[in-house]
């Protein structure tokens, strides 16, 4: 069985402490028992959850068992610091854990182990979605941090691989499964359902939250992200900001200066990785889900290469917040794709655009867009396919990129969708002027129409940025 090292396990969410002392806590200890055999044990509450864990810990190199069994109600974090299975009993989950905490940092399941399994449960947060005070006094930015399940990912020594999470209901809370610091290697999300789930899947890097990433190993650590699988999930609700999110962007070295007095932002660390994307084993996936009514992004990936992207039905709804604050009014895609993704497929999904605003689209492909970052060709997208892909709705764009390479768009059909673009223009391209920033339209793609600015290397843009932000002269594509 892989041990875990206790080292200083602080930091992930925000400048304030996620971890705190728990009574569910595991402790384990640095020598492991001579028992070899997995066991099977059964918790109907959290004192009993706690002592299995424990058990689970110190049984041995075996992967443990542990059902629940009825519903267990909690106001601590649960850690889960060894190799463990943890499921329902039989019945379509009929097992529930509920969250009672009202600290909006604080998981309900936090692992820091390799090989752990979640399925079967039911995860609430009593407090809730729309009830939670913080919740509901930021809802409209949803800052939020309350997750049911978090992978705090922290040391690059301490690599978290071979999580599956599936078969579970994720219900009223701001955030259902989360990593940060770096992305889990080798993770599955199927078959789960969120409802009223501000953010459903929010997986995150940032590097400048990680220890140790110096050492001899911390490119393949960082950078590789093994199989990834997230399929068959069904996401609904109200208020549902961000339906499934890759982003390994948040290493940018462009800050904006609101960020500054802010540690881990400005880490050396972030420099290192800046730009270099997360690459998914062959096979990897973002394929069979359900989307309903995103306010921001349905599906959304950043700095992540080899994915495939198919299958999907994706909504996207209005914005019920209306803070003058709340930019998902003006900025909402279905599928989101930026700052230099590579190699990924967007294949057979069908897309329905119900949201008003001036960036309402079915599909972005984007270079680096956060924080008003200017536009540059040094951090596109590049080598995106869109294939096959259905739009329907009313909208601005079914397609919208800015700095792009490679971009191949073939077989989609926007016969369903109608846009209030008074040109009819369905599908809008902008970029800087550099020989690889090309697009191909092949095939038949039913009632787009293109709109094209600064498009095949061609045109004049007014000034050139490089890829820290900063306006150049004698701009060079870098």
């Amino acid at each position: 069985m892989s041990m875990i090292a206790h080292k200083n396990w602080n930091t992930s969410l925000s400048p304030r402490c996620l971890f705190k002392p728990s009574s569910i806590a595991l402790m384990a200890g640095l020598a492991l028992s001579h028992g070899v055999s997995a066991a099977n044990f059964t918790a109907n509450s959290a004192s009993q959850l706690s002592a299995r864990l424990a058990d689970a810990a110190n049984n041995g190199p075996g992967v443990d068992v542990i059902t629940i069994q009825g519903s267990i109600f909690t106001g601590q974090q649960i850690d889960v610091q060894t190799p463990v299975i943890i499921q329902g009993d039989s019945g379509f989950r009929v097992s529930r854990v509920i969250r009672t905490s009202t600290d909006g940092f604080q998981p309900l399941f936090n692992i820091q182990s390799p090989n752990v399994t979640i399925r079967n449960l039911l995860l609430i947060d009593q407090n809730g979605q729309n009830t939670n005070t913080q919740v509901a006094a930021e809802a409209g930015n949803d800052h939020s941090n309350a997750r049911l399940i978090n992978i705090p990912y922290e040391d690059a020594y301490q690599q978290i691989t071979n999580i599956t999470i599936e078969n579970n209901t994720f219900e009223n809370t701001p955030v259902g499964i989360a990593s940060s610091g770096l992305i889990p290697h080798n993770l599955t999300i199927s078959n789960n359902d969120f409802i009223k789930v501000n953010r459903s899947v929010e997986l995150l890097r940032d590097v400048g939250r990680v220890y140790n990433v110096w050492n001899v190993n911390a490119d393949n650590v960082v950078l590789n992200g093994g199989t990834l699988n997230i399929s068959n999930n069904r996401i609904r609700g109200n208020r549902v900001r961000l339906g499934i999110s890759v982003d390994a962007g948040n290493d940018g070295v462009y800050v904006p200066p609101s960020f500054t007095n802010i540690p881990f932002f400005d880490a050396a660390a972030r420099a290192q990785f800046s730009d270099k994307p997360v690459v998914f084993a062959n096979g990897s996936q973002v394929n069979s889900n359900i989307v309903e009514g995103a306010n921001e992004f349905g599906i959304a990936l950043a700095t992540v290469a080899n994915l495939s992207v198919s299958g999907n039905t994706v909504s996207t709804t209005e914005d019920d917040i209306n803070s003058s604050a709340d930019i998902e009014n003006n900025f909402t895609a279905g599928i989101n794709v930026e700052h230099n993704a590579a190699n990924i497929v967007v294949d057979s999904n069908t897309i329905t655009v119900g949201a008003s605003g001036n960036f309402a689209t079915g599909i972005n492909v984007l270079s680096f867009q956060d924080h008003h970052a200017p536009l540059n060709h040094a951090q596109a997208s590049q080598n995106i396919t869109l294939v096959r892909n259905i739009f329907k709705g009313t909208g601005e764009n079914t397609i919208l990129g800015f700095g792009f390479s490679n971009l191949v768009i073939q077989d989609n059909d926007a016969s369903q969708f109608t846009t209030r673009n008074p040109y009819q223009v369905t599908a809008s391209f902008y970029n800087v002027p550099c020989g690889l920033s090309t697009s191909t339209a092949r095939g038949t793609n039913t009632n787009i129409r293109y709109n094209q600015s600064a498009f095949n290397g061609t045109g004049n843009a007014p000034q050139y940025y490089d890829k820290n932000g900063n306006v150049v002269s004698g701009y060079t594509c870098q």
